[in-house]
């Protein structure tokens, strides 16, 4: 939705006495993965991950869980005696943590503190994602270059 568009539909909902919800209203819900993009500083974009899995949820209470693993995983060949190449093969690219997130509306970021994570290093740290948030869709932004934009896809209730 466009700027314009946007301030014309929450002026008009103000006049008819209608409340427009906050971001952090709209942001409640479960989302699934849909595509993950690496934009350079130049402009360029590519899709990098074309079958993604993973999910992101956030609810009324401030709480966020996340599990992100990429496309084509090969499972130990005997799950009860996983050997280290395989649990390395297993973990690699995987993004999973809980805890509380904030959304900062006036700068667009969602603030999250991570009480666990996969990767210990993240346990009881903060990060900040830029995010834009659609009708359907959520993008959140790991800043860097090139920057990752994981794009997610609203789940039916």
């Amino acid at each position: 939705m466009g700027a314009a568009l946007g301030a014309a539909t929450g002026a008009a909902a103000q006049a008819q006495g209608l409340r427009t919800r906050t971001a952090r209203e709209r942001i409640v819900g479960l989302y699934r993965l849909a595509k993950v993009v690496r934009r350079t500083a130049d402009g360029q974009e590519t899709v990098t991950n074309a079958n993604p899995t993973g999910r992101i949820s956030y609810d009324n209470a401030g709480r966020v869980w996340v599990l992100l693993a990429p496309a084509g995983r090969k499972a130990a060949q005997d799950p009860r005696n996983v050997t280290l190449e395989e649990y390395k093969e297993m973990n690699a690219g995987l993004m999973a943590y809980f805890g509380t997130y904030q959304v900062d509306e006036a700068n667009q970021k969602l603030v999250i503190h991570i009480e666990a994570a996969a990767n210990p290093a993240l346990s009881g740290t903060t990060i900040e994602r830029a995010f834009k948030l659609a009708d359907t869709t959520l993008t959140m932004t790991v800043p860097g270059n090139p920057a990752i934009d994981n794009v997610f896809e609203r789940m039916a209730d």
